[in-house]
């Protein structure tokens, strides 16, 4: 056991005098290992993004085909939620669960409405209907006497 540990004291001492004596050597690999590092980052994050982008494009077009649509969902809990399908001219509220799904009602077409994209406006239109809702400092004065 011991001449393993002699063996590798010996192959460290090596490396630390070869290192010396190469001097300047050395800074050119490591300024070339970081160099290589960073194309192999610069790389994978390309591949990556890119994978994303073809398997969305992919998801994409399963959720939305000719006869089947999901228009809306809402989250009930852990793996819960309340989906609203169009099948053909039907609209459908199912329940899906983690194992199950089941079928709650079919809305006439009717009683569908779409879902507003933009409900607040703009950031400042929303501050401003904020700053008109609040209390005037007068009311909360009157209001704790």
């Amino acid at each position: 056991m011991e001449s393993l540990y002699f063996q590798a004291y010996m192959m460290l001492t090596h490396l630390r005098e070869t290192e010396e004596k190469t001097g300047g050597g050395n800074a050119v690999n490591n300024f070339a290992r970081f160099v290589t590092l960073l194309l192999i980052f610069i790389l994978v994050l390309a591949v990556t993004y890119y994978t994303t982008r073809f398997v969305a494009k992919g998801q994409k077009g399963l959720a939305r085909s000719g006869n089947m649509e999901l228009l809306e969902s809402l989250q009930l809990g852990p793996g819960k939620c309340l989906l609203l399908v169009r099948v053909g001219g039907h609209y459908l509220v199912l329940a899906s669960g983690k194992e199950q799904l089941s079928l709650i009602t079919e809305l006439p077409e009717d009683e569908y409405r779409p879902a507003e994209t933009n409900k607040g406006g703009s950031f400042s239109d929303i501050l401003k209907r904020l700053k008109d809702q609040s209390p005037a400092e007068g009311d909360a004065d009157e209001k704790k006497s």
